[in-house]
């Protein structure tokens, strides 16, 4: 059975001009069983699954929000 926890994602148009300074996070559920690692940045917690390992999920939440909502 999956293993799924609810973060806040970076939302797809954060690149635009206009968006820089008023970051939009949507909830998504992540499955943690498609998770291969996960590195923090300065803003956020990088995200990587065995689809996407060019591009990391971007989230909002910690290393440590992020362990403690796994453990639920």
């Amino acid at each position: 059975m999956a293993h799924f926890v609810r973060l806040n994602v970076l939302d797809p148009g954060h690149d635009d001009l206009v968006n820089k300074t008023n970051r939009q996070y949507n909830p998504q559920l992540i499955n943690l069983d498609m998770v291969v690692n996960v590195e923090q940045s300065h803003i956020h917690s990088l995200i990587f699954t065995k689809n996407s390992t060019m591009h990391p999920i971007r989230v909002k939440e910690s290393l440590d929000e992020i362990l403690k909502l796994s453990a639920l």
